[in-house]
């Protein structure tokens, strides 16, 4: 997956990345920070209108941020020279994993094709990807046709839809996860994105085992292999149905026994993510500033979505879930 093959093949672009690095840390300079005057403003929406962010809430409502996301993914990768678009391709390939996801969740539950394309608005995904999720054949047949797709690059994907008859959708979700992450880890990549996908892995290994333990599942879950947190962390943790042995390794200050807690445990994760990309982006390299300038899009999009989300709970709660 680490090869552009699930990504679109644009144009090509021959701009020095140091050109690139220059207008995002330009485009960077402009995003919203004053987090507590939103949150207290009577009128949310209003007080983004000098954001890039607006024009998209406009006219889409809240849903809008995503596509901004989205259309923002797009304009950086289209501006990226061949090296680069090599290089960052498991990042963008991760985000669009999650647009590949909502769309099977989307034809799983039988919803109108347009919310699939919907979705596929300005996505990343190759047009045959992209043709399979649109094709209107019923769910298996579908998912037959995408593991077809898939497997022509990497042979961990065959058995998909064989896995989705016996598990179900849920199983199904994670073993595409699961595949993405083994292929990544295994290829040779820049260090600090081989950092980032690390700790990509621990936060969904974190979060799963979390989840576990408040739907006290019996079954141990599997453990994405090669993040940063021991194995036998998530073993310990499991056993004694606490995760202190996981957040202390991580030096967090979070726990997942309830549902309140999951969420604090997750936003503890994000900012540990937002922090040590922030040091290493000190060290003023173009992989460094390219990456850092990335997550922080990702960061303000989940921010004011939760925002614009959360408008009738008390302003002190809502800022306490801000990734800052």
């Amino acid at each position: 997956m680490v090869n552009q093959g699930l990504l679109k093949i644009l144009t090509e672009c021959e701009y020095p990345a140091e050109f690139l690095v220059a207008r995002l840390l330009g485009k960077k300079s402009t995003l919203f920070r004053n987090w507590e005057s939103l949150i207290a403003s009577s009128d949310r929406l209003q007080n983004l209108q000098n954001s890039p962010f607006y024009p998209y809430l406009k006219k889409y409502g809240t849903s809008g941020i995503w596509r901004f996301l989205q259309d923002e993914h797009l304009w950086v990768y289209s501006r990226m020279n061949p090296f680069l678009r090599k290089t960052f391709t498991p990042y963008f390939v991760y985000h669009e994993l999650n647009t590949l996801l909502a769309c099977l969740r989307y034809l799983y539950s039988k919803k109108e094709i347009e919310s699939v394309q919907q979705e596929l608005r300005n996505s990343l995904l190759n047009s045959d990807i992209q043709k399979i999720l649109v094709s209107g054949l019923d769910f298996p047949v579908t998912l037959l046709a995408l593991e077809s797709c898939l497997f022509k690059q990497y042979e961990l994907f065959k058995g998909l839809s064989e896995l989705y008859e016996k598990k179900g959708i849920a199983a199904l979700e994670i073993f595409i996860r699961d595949c993405f992450f083994a292929i990544i880890i295994s290829q040779k990549q820049p260090t600090m994105l081989k950092h980032f996908m690390q700790y990509l892995i621990d936060f969904h290994n974190c979060m799963f085992l979390a989840k576990t333990l408040r739907w006290q599942t019996e079954t141990e879950p599997d453990v994405i292999s090669g993040g940063t947190i021991p194995g036998d962390r998530f073993r310990k943790a499991y056993f004694l149905k606490d995760m202190t042995p996981v957040v202390k390794f991580l030096h967090l200050d979070a726990s997942g026994e309830s549902a309140a807690e999951i969420q604090k445990l997750e936003i503890s994760l994000l900012i540990s993510i937002t922090r040590k990309l922030k040091n290493r982006s000190y060290q003023r390299t173009v992989v460094g500033d390219i990456l850092f300038y990335l997550w922080e899009q990702y960061r303000y999009t989940r921010n004011i979505s939760m925002v614009l989300n959360t408008i009738l709970l008390d302003d002190v709660i809502v800022l306490e879930k801000i990734v800052a």
